[in-house]
């Protein structure tokens, strides 16, 4: 018992507390007893899941969590300066420190090394990765304590003048780690609302959790297993089998990501607030824009708002509006890692989105035929998958390497044996892409009969999403991908 209590309430950097374990769920159903007893008195509940929110950062980052209640106290603090102050270039020198006393921070953790390196490859120096730890999240919560100040600063929004309330909304356990990244507009109003929990916020967000723990747990997990063994050596599998790991990570970072964001929403949820939406089956799009509207839709939305707009948007001519979209999304792939193949990745979808604005006028000559649709929607879906293969990869060459694998060492004969030895991989492909083909207006609908369905249903789906979540585990918890940026 002594030894349970110890795993379960000490930080242990090999085990950290993640969505998918066993030990979340424990702690959350404790958690959720008490929230129902209290969600009455504000005070008590703003205290009660702050505490708990800190606790949970404890348990994935250890003593890092003082950098989120480091964030929290200086920006609530410089938007308050930046909201009082009536001298224009007092008010702007506030900004900046709240700008470099965030991205300061982020930088240093996540890419001092990744500079460093640069400067060593330049000067053709020997260069040792310092050891510096990146805290789960930081990209996360960085950027929701930008937006806030940004918004402030641009009156857009009244500071919080509770900073309990800012340390709330900042560090709200549901979406700290992994998004959604969460702005201060859409959430702080909700907590001047009385707290209201309904039999539809309750059922919903408990299917939107069970849903989520089946794509991460059992879907993304098990297909990674073969997606890992082909990224780690592309040149020991035949051209079909890199191609399949390539679908395959295809569906394992959305089932993964999205898995996450469903859990994440619908805890929110069942505690009475609404993040918004996070994914709308972006690989249904028909051209990159709009996979862009789809695909973490809470991100491509700060991309906008707080770095498209600002520089200048589409509101100083074309080659203008091409330039700003390929810096949004070249600063966006390095958002995603201290890497020149997340930059890599960022800037064609960057140099992507430019071509489409560029020919957008000039597509509506073109009749909205089944087969148009078809192959936009294939041509969108194929460039993107082409590079999830540069997202994946350790490195350009290993990316490299599978595409030349996947072009020049194809034999359509290998697709009878690896159906025969790899059936259940297969079978989990089938069904996750299956899942994605679904329209909104019915995965809305299946939501709403899991809702209006008996208790003795909702039991028996409860006990077949764990009982799936156990026959599939491996030997180890796995973290989500978007942990790591």
């Amino acid at each position: 018992m002594k030894d349970f209590l110890s795993q379960l309430f000490i930080y242990d950097s090999q085990s950290p507390l993640l969505f998918n374990s066993g030990s979340f769920f424990l702690l959350f159903t404790v958690f959720v007893i008490i929230y129902a007893l209290i969600k009455g008195n504000r005070l008590s509940v703003t205290l009660y899941v702050i505490a708990f929110s800190f606790f949970f950062y404890y348990k994935s980052s250890g003593w890092y969590f003082l950098i989120l209640v480091f964030t929290a106290i200086t920006d609530w603090g410089f938007a308050i300066l930046i909201d009082k102050t009536e001298n224009p270039k007092l008010k702007k020198l506030w900004l900046i420190l709240a700008l470099f006393m965030s991205l300061g921070l982020l930088a240093y953790f996540k890419y001092t090394n990744f500079l460093f390196f640069n400067f060593a490859q330049l000067f053709q120096t020997n260069f040792q990765p310092l050891d510096i730890f990146l805290p789960v999240g930081i990209s996360f919560y960085t950027f929701q304590s930008v937006s806030y100040v940004l918004d402030v600063y641009w009156k857009k929004l009244k500071p919080s003048e509770n900073i309990l309330d800012y340390a709330f909304f900042l560090s709200f356990f549901p979406q700290l780690v992994a998004g959604p990244i969460v702005k201060a507009n859409l959430f702080l109003p909700q907590l001047e609302k009385k707290i209201t929990i309904t039999r539809q916020s309750m059922y919903s967000g408990l299917y939107m959790v069970l849903m989520g723990l089946i794509k991460k747990a059992v879907i993304a997990d098990y297909i990674a297993q073969y997606n890992d063994l082909v990224f780690a050596d592309p040149t020991h599998y035949s051209g079909f089998e890199n191609l399949m790991a390539v679908y395959g990570y295809t569906l394992q970072i959305y089932m993964d990501f999205s898995g996450y964001s469903d859990m994440a929403i619908g805890l929110g949820f069942m505690m009475g607030f609404d993040f918004g939406v996070n994914f709308l089956l972006p690989y249904q799009s028909k051209n990159i824009t709009e996979f862009w509207r789809r695909w973490h839709i809470s991100l491509s939305s700060w991309l906008r708002d707080y770095l498209y707009i600002p520089l200048g948007g589409n509101r100083k001519g074309k080659v203008r509006t091409y330039i700003n979209l390929f810096i949004t999304m070249f600063l966006g792939g390095l958002w995603h890692g201290a890497s020149w193949k997340f930059v890599f990745w960022g800037a064609w979808h960057g140099i992507a989105l430019a071509i489409h604005k560029f020919f957008f006028e000039k597509l509506d000559i073109i009749p909205n035929t089944r087969l148009v649709t078809f192959l936009s929607w294939f041509v969108t879906f194929h460039f993107v998958i082409f590079l999830w293969i540069f997202f994946r990869a350790k490195s350009f060459e290993v990316a490299w390497q599978m595409i030349v694998q996947i072009a020049t060492q194809m034999d359509w004969n290998y697709i009878a044996p690896f159906v025969n030895v790899r059936s259940t991989w297969v079978i989990m492909l089938v069904v996750g892409y299956i899942m994605h083909s679904f329209s909104l207006e019915y995965a809305e609908r299946i939501t709403q009969k899991f809702v209006n369905s008996p208790y003795w249903l909702k039991i028996a789906f409860f006990i077949i999403a764990v009982q799936l979540v156990i026959q599939f585990q491996s030997e180890d918890v796995q973290p989500f991908i978007y942990f790591q940026f």
